[in-house]
């Protein structure tokens, strides 16, 4: 069986709790009140800042061009493919304002313990580990299954009724994105996986990342206010 779909197979149960996180169904069933989606987009605000640069300290690492395309590309797109105003932590904004939040107070917020364990370990993992292990991280780590986590958030959101299509760009653009980004991802991959090593380094990052992401939901769900 080729490395990357045993991988996915090993990776299951990590990416189904995320999944079917407690925190996610409440998204999904519409449950949470304003509060609590304010409270929900300002620590995933953080987590998409920090997006770009798990981007760019793994492009900086990767040793030629055509591995290191598909990040290029996917930095591309995170920054409006040139056009600021559509660029992701733009379009999070904007969903941010139709909850009722301002720049500010979006951007001025603390973050939980959890969510600076997320981050800061992903960042580390991009900017000082082998680029494979943060392809790893952000191939079958992250974007393998980003489209259908995006997919239950946006359709939780659409049943509060108040968002339009615009609001809700941000997630919903994400649902045919990053199939396209893991497909390039890993077939940026497959070429490097002819050692154990390698292969280890791969399976390390993605390991890593779910992890760091379940705890990142955790968080939310242990700190939500008024459950």
């Amino acid at each position: 069986m080729d490395f990357i779909r045993q991988l996915e197979e090993e990776l299951e149960p990590g990416i189904n709790k995320i999944l079917n996180h407690p925190f996610i169904e409440r998204i999904e069933d519409a449950w949470l009140n304003e509060k609590q989606l304010q409270y929900f987009v300002k620590q995933y605000n953080i987590y998409c800042n920090y997006f770009v640069r798990f981007l760019s300290a793994c492009a900086a690492n990767i040793p030629d061009d055509h591995t290191r395309m598909p990040i290029i590309e996917n930095l591309w797109e995170e920054h409006g493919e040139g056009d600021v105003s559509k660029s992701h932590r733009e379009l999070l904004e904007k969903f941010a304002i139709a909850l009722g939040l301002t720049h500010d107070e979006l951007y001025n917020v603390q973050p939980l313990y959890s969510t600076s364990i997320c981050v800061e370990n992903l960042f580390a993992m991009s900017k000082d580990s082998h680029f494979l292990m943060s392809m790893g991280a952000l191939g079958p780590g992250t974007e393998y299954f980003t489209s259908d986590e995006y997919a239950r958030i946006a359709t939780g959101l659409k049943k509060y009724g108040r968002f339009t299509e615009a609001d809700l760009e941000f997630w919903t653009v994400h649902i045919s994105l990053d199939d396209h980004h893991y497909s390039e991802m890993c077939d940026a991959i497959r070429p490097w996986m002819t050692t154990d090593e390698a292969r280890g380094w791969v399976r390390h990052g993605a390991r890593r990342a779910i992890d760091l992401e379940i705890l990142f939901w955790d968080g939310l769900e242990e700190h939500l206010p008024g459950k």
